[in-house]
């Protein structure tokens, strides 16, 4: 019997070494670089198929933005705030009556280019009770110039909103997300809106590379939608 015990406190000891031995996975938690691109959709009762995007100006040397979420109550500004986004408030300039010399160092953000997108923001028109899909294909996309293990998370911000204050739901939105090259999926899957669905963004994507994606955007309007633009952002969250 003395012999069993110690034989079993012998094997418990090699089995407490074996699972101590294992490596630990290391958990992508830690937020890296955020963009937002604003997307605005001009609804109109006359059908209209198309897509006009905005002029893009050149990234080169330009750290990656920010959007502003105009439309957002304080509380929920706060609860952006966190997630690293500015908000420019209603604030206006001032002429200044003197001359003041106003100097500034503007340091470049060292992360600004680990995250990147071909374009600031999209336009769509499209009406109501009509999908339309950005033609040509691929005519959006996101970077992560990353070699080590991380994640990208995606999202929008609101719903869409007008100047009226009449909403279009973001989830009418929706987007086809595909390595660059590769086929696109044959079904769009709606963005998750931050704002109401738990402040949460959710997973797109995971990788140890640099890569590249395509962004088809389609978005479908309910048939009772009134005339106006509705805007909104369209948030990518990098975490390493």
């Amino acid at each position: 019997m003395k012999r069993l015990q110690m034989f079993l406190v012998a094997a418990g000891f090699m089995m407490l070494a074996l699972v101590l031995a294992q490596p630990v996975k290391a958990t992508i938690q830690s937020q890296q670089m955020q963009i937002a691109l604003n997307i605005s959709v001009d609804v109109v009762g006359t059908p209209i198929v198309g897509y006009v995007p905005r002029e893009a100006p050149s990234q080169a040397g330009v750290p990656s933005i920010a959007s502003a979420l105009r439309r957002a109550e304080p509380s929920m500004q706060r609860a952006f705030s966190a997630e690293g986004l500015h908000f420019a408030g209603d604030s206006t300039m001032v002429a200044q009556v003197h001359n003041v010399l106003v100097q500034a160092e503007v340091t470049p953000n060292p992360k600004g280019t680990i995250l990147v997108s071909n374009v600031p923001n999209v336009s769509m028109m499209a009406a109501p009770g009509q999908t339309v899909t950005v033609q040509p294909l691929c005519s959006l996309t996101v970077s992560v110039n990353m070699a080590t293990a991380w994640s990208l998370e995606e999202g929008v911000a609101t719903d869409l909103t007008s100047a009226s204050g009449a909403t279009l739901p973001g989830t009418a939105l929706a987007n086809n997300t595909y390595k660059l090259a590769a086929t696109p999926q044959p079904k769009p899957t709606p963005y998750i809106v931050y704002a109401t669905d738990g402040s949460v963004w959710s997973g797109l994507a995971s990788g140890t590379a640099i890569t590249t994606y395509c962004v088809d955007l389609t978005v479908t309007v309910p048939a009772s939608t009134v005339d106006g633009i509705y805007s909104t952002d369209a948030v990518y969250t990098l975490f390493n």
